[in-house]
């Protein structure tokens, strides 16, 4: 196929007339800028809505967050501090009026949802109580980026938005836009928080490795630190520790050991009247009745959920044997640790199939605890049946 190559012919014409136009149009509206700029016209400002409810407002609504992370007598002071110094900060300011001091004392700032009064702060932020938060730092206001960010989105999103004031970085949320300095400075603050996590684990393993335990005493029935921190026995908890032990070897179960105490009006470790089995169980398999400590029964999980597990073998642990006088003989410890094997694996056969017309019932708890009862119904066949499978 011959492709013949065709002619244009449009007159004598060196620039579009529309490109012509478009020049024109842009030297126009340079020119009316240069006018506008030149000639300082007045133009009458009309705030938005928002602006002029704002304007319209007798005084701003401040409230203050304050936080310390431990109950230590150093951190007493800075929470103290912090108190008075919003107080003064916000009375003296004859444009704000104080809403509320919300403070959280001895309480980790990883995570939002054990401060209670942080969230009762943000409950009242949502009720339209709070122009604007006050805060010493990012870091008081929370050490997780993504709850930092979540919050001060949501806080500023509301109509009318509430702003929140880190004093320290000297940066407003309701003033700023600039998300991706406060972001930077949260993963800061969150990472203050690993560090200083990480820190205290490795102190607390070097005390274990070192023989230096961690002992609580508030809720150990039986024990008191003297002022050196050695454990000494306080005699009359000490009788209701040997009378739980006494019972189990009975062979009382924790249910009825539990019951006999609440009975007898015997107050548990924390001051309470009634008795669980689960607290009489934990004072059973407890090893400092004997004399010992093991460190590191349990681990947290991580410095954001502080969420505590029961360590199967997933960490190291540490024992010290004799380390303090015991309540209990180790011969009757280890012997409780046995029998609480032993029942808890029979407790779980409740009922022994021997043939599929009829099933052995044991007895529970009390003097007779693990004896079969035979049914009356039984014929001697049934009942031969049942000493033979038995003797098994």
């Amino acid at each position: 196929m011959i492709i013949t190559k065709r002619k244009i012919e449009i007159g004598n014409i060196q620039k579009w007339e529309k490109s012509s136009k478009a020049n024109e149009k842009r030297q126009a509206q340079k020119e009316r800028i240069r006018e506008a700029y030149k000639n300082g016209t007045t133009v009458e400002v009309i705030p938005a809505k928002a602006e002029q409810k704002s304007d319209n407002m007798r005084r701003l609504r401040v409230a203050a967050y304050c936080r310390v992370s431990t109950d230590e007598d150093a951190q007493a002071s800075s929470y103290e501090l912090q108190l008075q110094h919003y107080r003064e900060m916000i009375m003296n300011n004859p444009d704000w009026e104080l809403v509320d001091i919300y403070a959280d004392e001895g309480i980790s700032g990883t995570s939002t949802k054990k401060r209670a009064n942080f969230l009762r702060m943000i409950d009242d932020c949502y009720a339209g109580k709070v122009d604007m938060i006050i805060t010493k730092s990012v870091s008081r206001f929370a050490r997780n980026t993504l709850d930092c960010l979540d919050n001060v989105r949501k806080l500023k999103a509301l109509d009318p938005p509430v702003g929140v004031f880190f004093e320290t970085e000297g940066f407003n949320t309701a003033e700023s836009k600039n998300e991706f300095t406060l972001g930077i400075m949260s993963l800061v603050a969150q990472g203050e928080s690993e560090q200083k996590s990480a820190s205290i684990r490795w102190s607390i393993i070097q005390r274990f490795k070192k023989g230096i335990p961690i002992i609580p005493t508030q809720c150990l029935l039986g024990y008191d630190k003297d002022k050196f921190g050695n454990l000494f026995i306080i005699p009359e908890e000490a009788e209701a520790v040997k009378y739980i032990f006494a019972c189990y070897l009975d062979g009382l179960n924790a249910r009825e050991i539990a019951n006999a105490l609440t009975e007898s009006h015997v107050p548990t470790a924390k001051n309470n009247a009634v008795w669980s089995s689960s607290a009489v169980l934990s004072i059973l398999r407890n090893e400092k009745y004997c004399g010992d400590v093991l460190m590191q029964k349990t681990y947290t999980v991580d410095c954001f959920t502080h969420k505590a597990v029961k360590n199967t073998g997933q960490v190291p642990q540490y024992r010290l044997r004799d380390h303090h006088p015991a309540i209990v003989p180790r011969d009757d410890w280890l012997l409780v640790q046995e029998q609480l094997k032993h029942r808890r694996h029979s407790s779980q056969k409740k009922e022994v199939p021997i043939e599929k017309k009829f099933y052995v019932h044991r007895v529970k708890g009390g003097l007779l605890r693990g004896f079969a009862i035979i049914n009356p119904k039984w014929d001697n066949r049934e009942v031969a049946l049942f000493l033979q499978k038995i003797k098994k």
